[in-house]
């Protein structure tokens, strides 16, 4: 029987290597996370049911304002920090919020205590997206305009 290898996954490039010249930075801010409580039956269960055969998890909501791109989400889920547990890969973007269900309250604090971090990566990771040579010549442009409409209302 031959031997045969398992073909590695492949992975997206890094997302700073998605910057492109129409990438413009954007400061987002994340807040504070909403919390709702979510219940379901144990699975197999069926009526009557008691208290005891019920799982409660907890969905944990942040709306980033101003509404990030998708390459400011990429940045964050890639965020090179946090723990086995606590990853920002893990959460989960619908094109509003970001999300993720968890089951105890020690999880939920320590993504609320991490996600100012994962927003800081993000941010600053954007911006550097900024020093391409279009971006950076848009920018003196639009100096330059300013300079001239102001001079033009004299």
């Amino acid at each position: 029987m031959p031997d045969v290898k398992p073909t590695p996954t492949r992975r997206p490039p890094p997302a700073k290597l998605a910057c492109d010249d129409q990438t413009v930075a954007v400061r987002v801010h994340a807040g504070s996370p909403k919390v709702r409580p979510h219940v379901v039956p144990i699975s197999g269960k069926t009526a009557p049911l008691t208290k005891q055969d019920l799982i409660t998890s907890f969905i944990v909501v942040w709306q980033p304002q101003p509404p990030p791109p998708p390459l400011w989400i990429r940045f964050l889920q890639e965020a090179p920090f946090g723990t086995q547990l606590i990853r920002a890969q893990d959460l989960r973007w619908d094109g509003k919020f970001l999300s993720i269900e968890l089951l105890n309250e020690p999880d939920i604090e320590a993504y609320a205590a991490q996600m100012p971090n994962w927003v800081d990566y993000a941010n600053t990771a954007i911006a550097q997206c900024e020093k391409s040579p279009a971006v950076l010549a848009l920018k003196e442009a639009e100096k330059r305009a300013a300079e001239i409409e102001n001079r033009l209302r004299r």
